[in-house]
């Protein structure tokens, strides 16, 4: 991550001394013309207009070159600072993230041990807030990180993300249709179905999801279905803005960022209407394995 925003900082440092030099040489080549220009006026000017014009260009095209000039080193030194305040900012959020989630994933694990050895509801209430606070927090790590193009498509097993997500929802029977290998990155795609599930559990008090993968053409049309409460609001605004939900536990960053995630994979989220639960349809492109069977 940090190389992908180290390049960035360059490019934009980059362009803008570019631009800098551009009007730099360009206020300079005006104010040359302008002086030669007015030397060719002087057998038709009289020598005290002459002069007062050739003053004038001087002291008014110094300033204004000295103006450019300085003005425009000043404003890159200021940028040449903020990239390096930004690269060091993005440093210590990716590393803080980082050891917190290192720390949340031994928590976690330490819960699960003492959830199978006693089957205490107050331990499983615990879980699925550790489980919450991690999956804030991976889409905190991907916020910071959306725009610097660590998205690496290759094929991947739905079976396999799907298997893999299942122990961070015990309570939530989370059912694989038939397998798909889609074109996808891998911990994007996680990403995307933690979110659909937390949203499926946490807002939807699911009880199951239904995981439907259905090849058309060269794309997986894949359906998430649940059983729990749906959502009464305006379907348009889901995944597109932020918003407060009403149980205070969340403010659509899940789904806006599904919606980014699938959009970088060019890949499509829609969320359809249904007459019980809540059904969202994900699209992605397929993967040759897929294709040849």
């Amino acid at each position: 991550m940090s190389d992908a925003i180290l390049k960035s900082g360059r490019l934009k440092f980059a362009v803008s001394l570019i631009c800098f030099l551009f009007t730099f040489a360009l206020v300079s080549w005006w104010w040359v013309f302008s002086l030669r220009q007015l030397t060719l006026l002087v057998d038709v000017l009289t020598p005290e207009k002459f002069d007062r014009l050739h003053r004038m260009l001087i002291w008014e095209g110094s300033v204004l070159v000295a103006a450019v000039f300085f003005g425009g080193s000043f404003l890159l030194v200021l940028m040449n600072r903020e990239v390096s305040r930004n690269r060091r900012l993005r440093s210590f959020f990716s590393n803080f993230t980082h050891d917190l989630k290192t720390s949340l994933t031994r928590l976690r694990l330490t819960t699960e041990v003492l959830a199978d050895k006693n089957q205490d509801p107050e331990l499983q209430r615990i879980m699925e807030e550790v489980n919450r606070l991690d999956l804030q927090l991976e889409n905190s790590l991907w916020m910071a990180r959306i725009d610097s193009n660590l998205i690496r498509v290759q094929p991947i097993s739905l079976n396999k993300v799907i298997a893999f997500l299942r122990v961070e929802w015990p309570a939530l029977e989370i059912k694989l249709n038939k397998d798909a290998f889609v074109l996808a990155d891998e911990q994007a795609l996680k990403s995307v179905f933690r979110n659909l599930f937390q949203n499926a559990s946490l807002h939807g008090q699911a009880k199951s999801v239904q995981v439907t993968p259905v090849l058309e053409k060269n794309t997986f049309r894949i359906a998430i279905t649940d059983d729990g409460v749906g959502f009464a609001g305006n379907y348009s605004q889901l995944g597109s803005q932020l918003f407060k939900s009403k149980n205070q536990q969340g403010n659509g960053l899940g789904l806006y960022l599904t919606r980014d995630l699938l959009k970088k994979m060019q890949g499509q989220i829609h969320f359809v209407k249904a007459d019980t639960g809540f059904k969202v349809e994900v699209i992605l492109p397929a993967a040759p394995e897929s294709k040849a069977n």
